[in-house]
């Protein structure tokens, strides 16, 4: 017995039977394939919390709706049977699923069995570490509040000083401001601060405070986590293999949490190895904006935007803070350099459609290729047509067959192609649907065999059938033809026989000394000598002679 799980989309394609007779009670068509592919490839795109895996959560399952059925050309109508679908199975669950729907909080992981054989093996899916010391920036749907490492911030005009190390109990983690959910209290924030939201609390490594007495904004400080930084390292992949992962979590980060100098040093030891820092501040040095903006090679210009060594930048000032802002984009800049590679159009060529791979992943990796092996940047105007040209020619081949009818090509965007690419990926067949096309094809051409066969049969027995009776119709002609043959020599011998007589022998009776007329044995001689008998006055006359 080893070790298993189940996933919401292992389930359903478990019990798909039952999946497909719910489909059928709402006038719906599913198929596994494409139940699979939406689940695990098109919908995580979407951007609204679904996972590969899948998820039993309302509220996504709403949003993912209302995602694909929204008006042309953001929607995707193919799909919506199969949400609609998941979204029934979820309100009304059948008694497999029920177990499932109403005792999960964790929508990737449903059931797991551990054995002796498999638990030694680690897990591809790292878990979500909670730290019970603070909030954590992945659970989007919990509310707390941190604990109270220091005492709360003094009233305005009970004291002065900086807010570097004040904090409240009322404030929330490093990611708060990046939540859809309220954190902390609204009753302890200043109703009058305008920077502030009522109905939203931000927290991050550096924000904005409540005003002092003097009515100048306050900063405060709350540094990073550890939950922070594990779940950031082990739920992306490494930066030497797919760097845009990391490449866009730096940038969310330093773009809404507003990282310290410190801060950014502490992303870069967590998240990148050794040889990837340097890289990576390496490329950052380079990219230092001069005095006009553009990148300057003056060392102590170099030095005074981007330091190895930690600066003296107070955030509290805006000298401070626009320095800081400098920096992260210095950072961001080298952070892309560092991803790409040297220039080798052969790795972008080797960028294939995988055969059950989506145009939508398969585009993914093709423009990550981009970034990482050429200078381009495929999503400029002016990269179009390279991207246009390796997404046609480099697709699977009935899509690389269909996009290369369309009329116009170069005229179209990646988008257009995108989804012309989409439709034949999804009217695909199956392998159950290709297997039962290839027994039907095998089927009509056995039948057709042998409705060619009989046919053949028959013909021959009709063509038998004639030849036949023709032998037999030629046999009877020449039966009686032989027949009046043979008469015919044989008359024809007679004559012969009688023209060969000899001078003084007798045709009738063949004997030598007289002739016919002279042969006593003929009638014709005794019929003579009876007449000349007879008197003539009792002489009949003989038809044909004349009286006297």
């Amino acid at each position: 017995m080893g070790q298993g799980e189940s996933t919401p989309l292992s389930l359903m394609t478990d019990h798909f039977p039952d999946v497909r007779a719910r489909a059928h009670n709402l006038s719906l068509s599913v198929k596994k394939s494409k139940l699979t592919t939406f689940c695990s490839a098109e919908w995580p795109t979407l951007q609204v919390g679904w996972t590969p895996e899948g998820t039993f959560q309302p509220s996504i399952i709403q949003a993912v709706k209302e995602k694909i059925m929204a008006p042309d050309p953001w929607g995707h109508p193919d799909q919506v049977p199969y949400i609609v679908v998941w979204q029934d199975l979820v309100e009304n669950p059948p008694n497999w699923l029920k177990p499932f729907v109403h005792r999960t909080s964790n929508p990737q992981v449903l059931v797991m069995e551990l054995t002796s054989e498999e638990t030694k093996k680690k897990e591809s899916s790292k878990p979500v570490f909670q730290d019970a010391s603070c909030p954590n920036l992945i659970d989007l749907e919990t509310e707390a509040r941190p604990p109270p490492y220091v005492p709360p911030l003094e009233p305005p005009g009970g004291g002065e000083g900086s807010g570097r190390a004040a904090r409240g109990d009322h404030e929330g983690g490093p990611a708060l401001g990046t939540r859809g959910r309220t954190r902390g209290d609204r009753s302890m924030q200043d109703p009058g601060d305008p920077e502030l939201p009522s109905s939203t609390v931000q927290a991050l490594p550096v924000r904005v405070g409540p005003a002092n007495p003097g009515g100048e904004r306050t900063y405060q400080y709350w540094p990073f986590s550890t939950s922070d930084l594990y779940n950031w390292k082990t739920q992306n992949p490494p930066f030497s293999e797919k760097p845009q992962g990391l490449i866009d979590l730096l940038d969310s980060i330093l773009f809404t949490h507003n990282p310290t100098w410190d801060d950014c040093q502490q992303l870069l030891q967590v998240l990148f190895t050794t040889e990837e820092r340097e890289r990576i501040l390496a490329e950052a040095r380079k990219r230092v904006p001069g005095v006009d903006g553009r990148p300057t090679t003056q060392p102590h210009l170099v030095d005074e935007g981007f330091p190895l060594l930690r600066p003296n930048w107070d955030f509290e000032q805006a000298e401070g803070r626009e320095r800081l802002r400098v920096y992260r984009q210095t950072l961001m800049a080298g952070l892309r350099a560092a991803a790409r590679k040297p220039t080798n159009l052969a790795k972008v060529n080797l960028v294939r459609q995988e055969p059950t791979e989506s145009p939508a992943a398969f585009l993914e990796r093709l423009m990550e290729a981009f970034r990482q092996y050429t200078p381009i940047n495929p999503q400029a105007d002016e990269s179009r047509a390279a991207v246009i040209l390796a997404f046609v020619n480099q697709a699977a081949p009935d899509i690389r067959k269909k996009l290369q009818k369309i009329e116009g090509l170069g005229e179209q965007t990646i988008q257009d192609l995108l989804k012309a690419a989409e439709k034949v990926f999804n009217n695909r067949e199956t392998a159950e649907e290709r297997e039962e096309r290839i027994r039907r094809e095998e089927r009509e051409l056995a039948e057709k065999i042998r409705k060619e066969d009989r046919e053949y049969r028959t013909r021959e027995n009709q063509k038998n059938q004639k030849e036949l009776a023709k032998i037999l119709f030629t046999g009877m002609r020449t039966g009686s033809g032989a027949r009046e043959l043979r008469g015919r020599q044989a008359g024809k011998k007679e004559k012969l026989e009688r023209q060969t007589l000899k001078k003084d022998q007798c045709a009738y009776c063949k004997e030598l000394g007289h002739w016919k007329n002279e042969c006593s044995k003929s009638d014709s001689r005794k019929g003579m000598a009876q007449r000349e008998k007879v008197p003539p006055e009792n002489r009949a006359l003989y038809m044909g002679e004349d009286s006297d």
